[in-house]
């Protein structure tokens, strides 16, 4: 469960401006949570400090919690916190299989990455695609390689920074059920930041709003 307890984030110059105050929310593991806000409410700002991205001029109030372990004060790469951005950024020079097995467990045998990458290709219509490089692949493919190498990161939580705004409707709509398949199935806890309405609709709970938590 990702839990967020009396969350107040506030810029610092050039002087102090509460935007976010007093935020509270609960997400059990394989759910998802929608928040929505117009541009310029803070969505982006929020997801940065649950991913442990400290902006120089940001301060935060209150406590981050993953399956009972607060993470203030634990660095980025060891939250187990998955980010899936908007532009899904791979790497150019890296082949889809070596773009996924960046993350992965590396505890695990390269034969166990392999078969784990294959499988998760193959349901994303996807066979084959192994050895394709970046630009060969069209946006709606780009994306699911994001998040195939996000969810096979082994995540505890998920976090979702408009992934569906790039693409164009078809995509977005097979992407979007493609993004929520994966995370019921892996029983992640998700939480996505939206200024699209239509996203609405993958959220297990009522979605909540930025704005009222603004001052």
């Amino acid at each position: 469960m990702l839990e967020l307890k009396n969350i107040t984030l506030k810029w610092n110059s050039p002087k102090e401006k509460i935007f976010i105050q007093n935020l509270n929310l609960k997400i059990k593991n394989g759910e998802i949570l929608c928040i929505f806000g117009a541009s310029g409410v803070g969505k982006s700002s929020l997801i940065n400090i649950i991913a442990g991205i400290y902006e120089d001029d940001l301060l935060f109030e209150g406590e981050i919690i993953l399956n009972g372990k607060k993470l203030n004060q634990i660095p980025t790469e060891k939250r187990k916190i998955g980010l899936l951005l908007q532009d899904g950024t791979l790497f150019p020079h890296l082949t889809v299989e070596q773009n996924i097995l960046f993350g992965m467990d590396k505890k695990l045998t390269y034969k166990e990455k392999s078969s784990l990458i294959s499988s998760n290709l193959k349901k994303s219509n996807m066979t084959g695609f192994e050895d394709r490089y970046p630009h060969t692949l069209s946006g709606g493919q780009k994306a699911r390689v994001a998040c195939l190498r996000a969810i096979l990161s082994g995540p505890e939580a998920l976090l979702l920074d408009e992934p569906f705004s790039s693409l164009d409707p078809d995509q977005r709509n097979s992407f979007r059920e493609f993004v929520v398949n994966n995370i019921k199935e892996n029983k992640i806890a998700c939480l996505l930041v939206t200024h699209d309405e239509n996203d609405k609709i993958i959220s297990d709970s009522e979605p909540l709003n930025l704005n009222i938590f603004q001052r």
